[in-house]
């Protein structure tokens, strides 16, 4: 009366490692690239972090005289200055973190009529290749 299909239903074990394999190297293919995507993302910040921070140190050396001591001065008073001569804040909330959470370095050079800024980078060590901007 009926007769039995000889044809295979479903997918052999081997198929089935077969397929995760390419999915494990598709999906790591695609983690490398969103890690990269992502420590690019955190240098670009960071510049534009420094570029504010730098363009902020030039407006308060235009009212006060000087560049600030401390990269704090853009957002509280410092002692010794009136509201009207330190003309800020220049920072509406205090001086952002970098995207590795950790303090920028900050140098002024008044002598050379310019300041310094600077985040060590992803290995948190002054000197090496992800300091941003990198020292020469």
């Amino acid at each position: 009366m009926f007769k039995r299909s000889k044809r295979r239903k479903g997918f052999t074990l081997l198929e089935l490692l077969l397929v995760m394999a390419i999915l494990v190297v598709l999906a790591s293919l695609a983690g490398f690239s969103v890690m990269s995507m992502q420590a690019n993302a955190y240098s670009q910040a960071a510049y534009i972090q420094i570029q504010n921070l730098e363009d902020q140190c030039k407006a308060y050396k235009l009212h006060v005289g000087t560049y600030p001591n401390t990269l704090d001065d853009l957002h509280l008073m410092p002692s010794g200055l009136t509201k009207i001569r330190w003309g800020g804040p220049y920072l509406e909330d205090p001086v952002p973190m970098d995207p590795w959470n950790r303090e920028y370095q900050y140098t002024p050079d008044e002598q050379n009529e310019r300041v310094t800024i600077m985040s060590v980078g992803k290995d948190g060590t002054a000197g090496t290749d992800d300091d941003i901007p990198q020292i020469e």
